[in-house]
């Protein structure tokens, strides 16, 4: 075996830090490197600039409708808020829900295929502490939805996606309705591949002091027979106004305003009495009131006078029977 030179050694080592290399390293130099996802190689030019900006816009007029319908509904101030929208891939969505969450698939007839709304599970339970009439505490440990709680998550989804509808009327009208509900996404049936792209509309939603994210996914295989209209559609005041309200506009109203709660109160009657009667009133005692007992009593929604009215029982329930409506006559 014959050993290399020391000449043959320094150029082996010239050769490969490339100081005797030159067309080699002019070659390298010369090449250019581009980063390449194989998964998803067209993930960037489904939504046009023009069709994100028109989802934006519906989406934030979605948000003025449920801060209104749903401070109705769970009689405390709702704010929510559009944090961005983006194109990304079916995948990246479904990498990016928190487990656990609340997720609803939802149709969007005549559109074909399904859109996704998820909701924070924390956010969830305040909601369902709030329709059971509790002030939106949540456990510190998250579980599963009850059955119970399951049905009242879906009413709320099926409110909720009603304004998310009227937002919609600007463009196309459509017909939404839940087709599955799950807290754990990987439960959620694959409405389309994981390499196809979806509009991704991440919202704030704060309800009374709790915050949490609520975010849509919205397929481009769903949109994409309305892709023009998306493209070409003009938003402006000229456009609501000229719009105006229509039936179904002011029924949804109406409908809104007859189920907000309101307070009633019927006072029986004043009196003044000292203290050390009041200490000494025991069962049986007999206060005198103002008031006789052939005179209508005063009822009172939300502490104004609206009422006369007299009491009575209906069945086994206190009751009272009205007299007249007060007016500013009245008053």
């Amino acid at each position: 075996m014959s050993s290399l030179s020391q000449e043959e050694i320094d150029a082996l080592i010239n050769q490969l830090s490339g100081q005797g290399g030159a067309p080699a390293k002019e070659a390298i130099d010369g090449r250019r490197v581009k980063s390449f996802d194989f998964r998803f190689n067209k993930r960037l030019d489904k939504f046009t600039n023009n069709q994100l900006q028109t989802l934006r816009t519906l989406h934030e007029n979605f948000t003025r409708l449920l801060n209104n319908s749903l401070s109705v509904y769970l009689r405390t101030r709702v704010e929510a808020s559009i944090v961005s929208i983006e194109q990304i891939s079916y995948g990246d969505f479904i990498a990016s829900i928190g487990i656990p969450s609340i997720l609803a698939i939802f149709s969007m007839d005549p559109l074909p295929g399904s859109g996704i709304v998820q909701v924070d599970l924390n956010l969830v339970f305040s909601i369902i502490d709030r329709l059971l009439g509790g002030p939106g505490w949540f456990p510190n440990k998250l579980r599963d939805l009850t059955d119970i709680e399951r049905t009242l998550m879906q009413r709320f989804m099926a409110r909720m996606l009603n304004s998310y509808r009227e937002s919609w009327n600007y463009l196309l009208t459509l017909s939404l309705k839940i087709e599955a509900l799950d807290s754990n996404p990987q439960f959620i049936p694959r409405i389309i591949p994981l390499d196809q792209i979806v509009a991704y509309v991440s919202m704030e939603l704060k309800i009374g002091d709790m915050s949490g994210v609520m975010n849509f996914c919205l397929p481009y295989l769903v949109l994409q027979s309305i892709s023009q209209q998306l493209t070409d559609f003009q938003w402006s005041p000229t456009v609501i106004a000229g719009r105006g309200m229509t039936e179904e506009d002011i029924a949804q109203l109406t409908r809104n305003v007859e189920r907000a709660g309101v307070e009633v109160e019927v006072e029986l009657g004043r009196t003044m009495v000292s203290l050390r009667d009041l200490v000494a009133l025991r069962e049986g005692d007999v206060v005198v009131f103002d008031k006789l007992t052939t005179d209508p009593l005063t009822a009172k929604v939300n502490d104004k006078e609206k009422f006369r009215v007299f009491p009575g029982l209906n069945k086994d329930h206190l009751a009272v029977q009205v007299a007249h409506v007060v007016t500013n006559e009245d008053e």
